[in-house]
């Protein structure tokens, strides 16, 4: 099976050409172009994302564990070209990448099933006790909600488990929270493959397109642009110590986070190992945030 790239952006499910191009470096066999990345295109997917989380947020749990499933299952059909390009582009054998998409669609499901059973969503109930002393105390309600779009970047050593699809998108998707994904430069065939199964599978579930966009790489200023951008709440990365601590440096700051300005999670990770490097900002959970 013989899979070319058309090498254009997923934004709120159209597929989107930019003027500008970039080539890929493969490992091996053809070289294929993509657009470049703008900062237009992070803006149009963050809005798309706002718009589709009026909805998306408030879906059943069923509604959003049938979701990923989908996903799950629109990627093992295209298997074949996921396993043909992959390895071009990345030099991995094919072996390791069918174990990373095994790896993939598991996360999916497993967030699937998690999800329909509603532990995670930590709820509490403390009754009123209008008599205690000194102070009645009144009716106390928590739960975990879902906080807004949330960015993820895709990462260089792992084009499927930390990449479009990973788990950063599984969980987001999973808490109700749309997702726009800066794809990576290392890999964007495989990027767009996993992409085409997300939009998929937002068509075949009848969701609001917005929920997935996936902008290409190719310029810095796409990922400043997204993590800077007002309407995304939360981010995924997964990368080196250098890209972590310049988007954490971007990322807006403040003691009382507003829609306007999110509370970010930073866990940079070593390439080549599980080893986690000092954290640049406080951690928040990425999914979801008691109220």
């Amino acid at each position: 099976m013989t899979f070319t790239p058309h090498g254009k952006h997923l934004i709120a499910g159209e597929w989107v050409a930019s003027p500008q191009s970039f080539d890929s470096q493969p490992a091996h066999g053809p070289v294929h172009s993509f657009g470049v990345g703008t900062v237009d295109l992070v803006d149009r997917a963050c809005e798309a994302a706002e718009d589709a989380f009026w909805s998306y947020g408030q879906s059943p749990r069923e509604v959003r564990a049938a979701f990923l499933e989908r996903i799950a299952d629109e990627i093992e059909a295209r298997a074949a070209q996921i396993t043909e390009i992959g390895p071009q582009e990345t030099g991995l054998p094919e072996a390791r990448l069918q174990g990373e998409r095994s790896r993939t669609t598991g996360q999916l499901r497993l967030f699937a099933a998690h999800i329909r059973a509603g532990d995670y969503l930590d709820r509490r109930h403390d009754v009123a006790l209008p008599d205690r002393a000194p102070l009645p105390r009144p009716d106390l309600r928590l739960m975990q909600r879902p906080i807004g779009p949330v960015a993820v970047f895709g990462a260089s050593n792992f084009p499927l488990a930390f990449s479009v699809a990973g788990g950063d998108t599984a969980s987001a998707l999973a808490a109700g929270c749309p997702v726009v994904v800066k794809g990576h430069s290392a890999h964007p065939g495989t990027g767009e493959i996993v992409a085409e199964a997300i939009h998929a599978a937002v068509t075949a579930c009848g969701l609001h397109p917005g929920v997935f966009s996936l902008v290409q790489g190719g310029r810095r200023d796409v990922g400043t642009a997204l993590v800077q951008h007002p309407r995304i709440k939360a981010v995924g990365f997964t990368g080196s110590l250098a890209g972590g601590g310049r988007s954490s440096i971007c990322a807006p700051r403040g003691p009382n986070p507003s829609p306007s300005s999110a509370s970010w999670a930073w866990s940079t990770r070593c390439s080549c190992c599980p080893r986690r490097w000092p954290r640049a900002a406080p951690r928040s959970g990425a999914a979801g945030r008691a109220r």
